[in-house]
């Protein structure tokens, strides 16, 4: 079987609809036995050729049997952009949650206050202040 973009044989066209669409799928098959040689053109052979169109309809048909899933190009394009954009906005976001997880570590180590423990805080005087003799200056 051979993807031609051009039909050599009779009937130029899908054995199936009928159509002329291209690219066809050269089945190598011809239709006819060997042309007698009286024939009004002993060398014209028809050929078993399928459409594009057709031969998406026929797989179509049998894919579950195989497994397979038809999608068209397009859509495997959409699925790929969506899929850069979402890990590029996945990067982003973990960088954030990085960056703001670094934030949370510093305020902590800075918003820690010295403790100063009971039996040390009795130990501690109270100082008063003396103002400054009268008439110095």
């Amino acid at each position: 079987m051979l993807v031609v973009h051009h039909y050599n044989y009779l009937p130029g066209c899908c054995t199936l609809c009928n159509s002329s669409n291209l690219p066809a799928i050269d089945t190598g098959y011809d239709l006819d036995w060997q042309n007698a040689p009286d024939d009004p053109n002993p060398s014209a052979n028809r050929r078993l050729y399928i459409c594009a169109d057709c031969a998406i309809t026929l797989a179509d048909m049998v894919r579950d049997a195989r497994g397979i899933e038809l999608r068209p190009i397009d859509a495997y394009k959409v699925l790929e952009e969506l899929s850069q954009g979402l890990s590029g906005m996945n990067k982003v976001l973990k960088d954030r949650v990085d960056e703001l997880e670094n934030t949370i570590a510093i305020i902590k180590a800075v918003n820690t206050t010295p403790v100063i423990p009971a039996d040390t805080a009795s130990n501690v005087t109270d100082f008063k202040v003396v103002p400054p003799p009268r008439g110095t200056n």
